[in-house]
């Protein structure tokens, strides 16, 4: 059964028992949120340790994609941003429904879980967003029951096939 296209509008809640990545203070959390080839960058929690909360909402125009993305990481003021975990989840269930509240489990690089992000999906249908499907040639024509079959036509720029001559002449 084919999903059908529409717009997803995902709410970014908030997260419970994330990694600390900090070894001073509380980790600044952010999540990269992407589906297909579409992404989007929440707020920064500023101090949201290990439980931010962030009850941000994004709208994704869905056709094909069914699978999300859901990368939170630590924003640093000195240095590179830090991966606090990775999440996956899939849009089946919501396209179906019409609405999902998951908890998208946070892996670790090492591939072990900490904490996750709670995130509330709804998906309104909207087939304006299909892409054209490819239409079919029209038919050719056919002649009637009974009638001869068509003369064949000749190649381009030969002359016609010479016709007998009428009946009685």
């Amino acid at each position: 059964m084919a999903l059908d296209a529409g717009e997803l509008t995902l709410v970014l809640e908030f997260g419970q028992g994330l990694k600390d990545k900090e070894w001073f203070g509380k980790q600044d959390p952010y999540c990269i949120i992407s589906i297909g080839t579409q992404s989007f960058k929440s707020k920064t929690c500023r101090d949201g340790g290990k439980n931010p909360v962030w009850n941000e909402t994004f709208r994704f125009n869905v056709i094909n994609d069914n699978d999300v993305t859901l990368v939170c990481k630590d924003e640093d003021t000195i240095g590179k941003d830090e991966v606090i975990g990775t999440g996956h989840f899939n849009l089946a269930k919501a396209r179906e429904r019409g609405t999902d509240r998951i908890q998208v489990s946070m892996m670790s690089k090492s591939g072990k879980q900490y904490g996750f992000i709670s995130v509330n999906l709804t998906f309104t249908r909207n087939a304006a967003l299909r892409p054209p499907m490819a239409q079919a040639p029209p038919p050719m024509p056919t002649a009637p029951y009974g009638a001869p079959p068509p003369m064949p036509t000749a190649p381009y720029g030969a002359p016609p096939p010479a016709q007998p001559p009428p009946y009685g002449a």
